[in-house]
């Protein structure tokens, strides 16, 4: 719960988020779509804000929170303007392709990461649960599991941050170069790039179908969490069991310390029903379409306050094994949703 001072903590930097928001939904009305996207704008223009003023501090707390409260607030209403019959229509395929990719690019990023270029087992992981499931929330679920530092979770989250930012811009092109359609490039950028709001934004400059399918691949990824965090903490049970070890030092959660939640997050769970709500017509176009308007909004609020939390002196510190991996993984899931959403 929000109490006062907690509220005056926050207020100067959602203010600030929404005041560079409303100066891009009016500048861009005035703008062709096609010259210039909204959301692309405001990540840019967080990231300028954030290394032009980078000592600034008294607008960290509401950025934080614009950046993670206020993003899953956005992919949450998001669910009332889709409706599930139209963006499943493909039925058992897509699931299976979600699944098939979810679970190779955990395969590849363990075997390029780990045994060809030697990384850590458990930093090789973390790449690979982060970029085939829900970005940095499947990393900070997996790392007290697995035993993963500190140091080896901010590593993750920093390049493959840097990375998802890049599909952003990159991704689209590929509607062009491969004719693919709105449909299928929504399964392409719900499967390869990294975070939610990174997913809306990339697929949300195609067009309002891309955005809609591409959300939905993406969150199906997210459920995905729960059945993997079962297997890991399965091997990781039996594996100690085998060697009879006394295990890391580093503290680790059992299965059964974790709740739902953690890796069934509430946007999620909000999304679901809404997204159901909107499917049984209990939430109609009328008001679907509403609040897809309310939602573009609050994404460019909180894609303002991603970028000012990107650095881009954080590109010279990250390490090129970890860039090969993950780069090695967007390559797998844009290859197989190329292939595979043709036959969708």
């Amino acid at each position: 719960m929000i109490n006062r001072e907690s509220l005056l903590k926050i207020a100067p930097g959602v203010l600030l988020c929404s005041a560079f928001a409303a100066l891009i939904v009016g500048i861009t009305s005035q703008l062709p779509k096609t010259v210039f996207d909204p959301l692309l704008i405001a990540l840019l223009l967080g990231i300028a804000f954030k290394n032009i003023f980078p000592k600034a501090q008294w607008h960290s707390a509401g950025t934080k929170f614009s950046g993670k409260f206020i993003l899953e607030l956005s992919v949450m209403i998001l669910g009332a303007s889709i409706f599930l019959p139209t963006v499943a229509s493909a039925g058992v395929g897509l699931f299976a392709l979600i699944a098939f990719g979810v679970a190779g690019s955990m395969a590849i990023a363990f075997v390029v990461g780990h045994m060809i270029l030697k990384l850590g087992p458990k930093l090789s992981i973390l790449i690979g649960v982060s970029n085939s499931i829900c970005g940095n929330s499947a990393a900070a679920v997996m790392a007290p599991i697995i035993g993963a530092s500190s140091v080896e979770l901010t590593s993750v989250i920093a390049i493959s941050g840097l990375l998802g930012a890049a599909q952003i811009i990159l991704l689209p092109l590929l509607v062009p170069a491969f004719g693919l359609s709105d449909y299928h490039y929504g399964i392409v950028a719900g499967m390869a790039v990294y975070a939610v709001a990174q997913v809306y934004a990339a697929s949300a400059m195609v067009s309002a179908t891309s955005a809609s399918v591409a959300t939905f691949v993406k969150l199906t990824r997210v459920v995905l969490l729960a059945p993997l965090v079962v297997v890991v903490q399965l091997l990781i049970t039996l594996r100690s069991s085998e060697s009879g070890s006394k295990g890391n030092k580093e503290e680790r959660k059992s299965f059964g310390q974790i709740s739902i939640f953690q890796y069934m997050p509430w946007f999620v769970i909000g999304f679901i029903v809404l997204a159901a709500l909107r499917s049984l017509e209990i939430i109609g176009e009328g008001l679907g379409g509403d609040i897809r308007e309310l939602s573009r909004y609050s994404f460019l609020v909180a894609m303002v306050a991603i970028g000012m939390g990107v650095d881009v002196r954080d590109i010279l510190k990250v390490g090129p094994k970890v860039v090969v991996v993950i780069a090695a993984v967007l390559l797998f899931m844009v290859t197989i949703t190329l292939i595979g959403g043709s036959y969708l």
